[in-house]
């Protein structure tokens, strides 16, 4: 039986955060008597700021750090973010994030080593060598302190999808070209939870993210924090306070396939997930034409498939000619021209990363006619 410690948390006050999370590692019997030092996971996929909802909020991170002195561990910080894995993309994040105030203040160890391992994994299902961030090497511990956001390709994000951050930019590029497929991706993202083996995960819900995630949606308070040993077990009571219907989550789909889990598996304690569940969270709208799928020809499939399914549109107006879209697209489908990115639609395997990265959200995706009138 998978515990999880669900929370009422109304605000981003330290010492309530630090208290809920104490509160939560008792119920899990949660001990760190073995450990020297732990790599703590946040999700900082951009230069963004704590409120704007799109990284794991500061006050969380320092709340584990805390918590890891009082028990005499050293504390890791370490993020591979969206985009290439340098000392200086490193630096930019950390500082706007807030990470890197909160590391200074607390003593913490912040990660700018860019070197990387990999790692044997001959039971994945994707992956049977997986390439890993230095850090995760180092420690002897993984915390995952993650942000419960929508996400334009994985419907959510949480707990499992933030360890993609494990993984280093140049081999995430690789990886998304490679694992185009939904269902792929979602067993690589499983095979890298179960790899990386995370001790406990927690999924800062205080402020979450919600529309056009995981960094072009909007702020919403849920006042939620979620503590649990099994990060996928995490991410399904996320799924639920939100009202995300397991037929539509990905992830917990290649899960239950798996073996991974089962909904009567898991044990809710603390507040009462009744008195947390949100009616009406705004989910991404869906970017693939699965109704095709086994019906047609594998031909004429392909075809509309390629017609129906979604794509990048770039608003030009809004752009800053800033090519974050274009160093980061996997398949190398995007163009500057005069300085405004153009897309190559036979060479995009829509990732969505480019929508995903954008700072100034200046990429919509567009919809064909039939998702916008009958597939809403």
């Amino acid at each position: 039986m998978s515990k999880v410690v669900l929370m009422k948390c109304a605000d981003y006050d330290p010492e309530e955060i630090r208290e809920k999370i104490e509160h939560a590692l008792r119920i899990l019997k949660v001990d760190f008597a073995d450990k020297k030092k732990i790599l703590l996971k946040p999700n900082l996929l951009m230069r963004k700021k704590p409120e704007d909802a799109v990284t794991t909020h500061p006050t969380v991170v320092q709340a584990m750090i805390e918590i890891l002195k009082g028990f005499s561990v050293e504390a890791v910080v370490a993020e591979s973010p969206g985009g290439p894995y340098t000392k200086r993309r490193l630096e930019g994040i950390y500082e706007a994030t807030g990470i890197k105030g909160i590391c200074d203040n607390t003593g913490a160890f912040l990660n700018y080593d860019t070197s990387w391992f990999e790692k044997n994994f001959e039971e994945g299902y994707m992956l049977k060598k997986i390439p890993f961030i230095s850090p995760l090497k180092d420690c002897d511990g993984l915390i995952s302190l993650a942000k419960l956001k929508t996400h334009g390709m994985a419907v959510y994000t949480g707990a499992v999808k933030n360890l993609y951050g494990l993984i280093p930019g140049g081999q995430k590029v690789e990886l998304h070209f490679k694992m185009q497929q939904m269902d792929r991706f979602m067993d690589m993202l499983l095979d890298i939870y179960l790899a990386s083996r995370p001790m406990l995960s927690v999924i800062d819900g205080i402020v979450a993210m919600e529309g056009s995630g995981p960094s072009a949606g909007v702020p919403r308070k849920l006042g939620v924090l979620i503590v649990s040993q099994d990060g996928i077990a995490a991410d399904f009571v996320a799924s639920k306070i939100i009202g995300l219907n397991i037929n539509d989550f990905p992830l917990l789909k290649c899960a239950i396939k798996r073996g991974l889990f089962r909904e009567d598996g898991v044990e809710v304690v603390g507040d009462r997930l009744e008195e947390i569940n949100v009616k009406d969270f705004k989910f991404p709208k869906k970017k693939d034409v699965l109704f095709l799928k086994g019906l047609l020809p594998v031909w004429l499939e392909n075809y509309f498939k390629a017609w129906l399914t979604p794509k990048p549109v770039f608003i030009h107006k809004k752009c800053i000619g800033c090519k974050e879209c274009f160093n980061t697209c996997p398949a190398k489908a995007i163009m500057m021209v005069n300085k405004r990115p153009v897309v190559d639609l036979d060479k995009c395997i829509r990732c969505y990363c480019c929508h995903e990265l954008c700072p100034e959200k200046a990429i919509n995706i567009d919809r064909a006619f039939i998702f916008k009138t009958i597939l809403k």
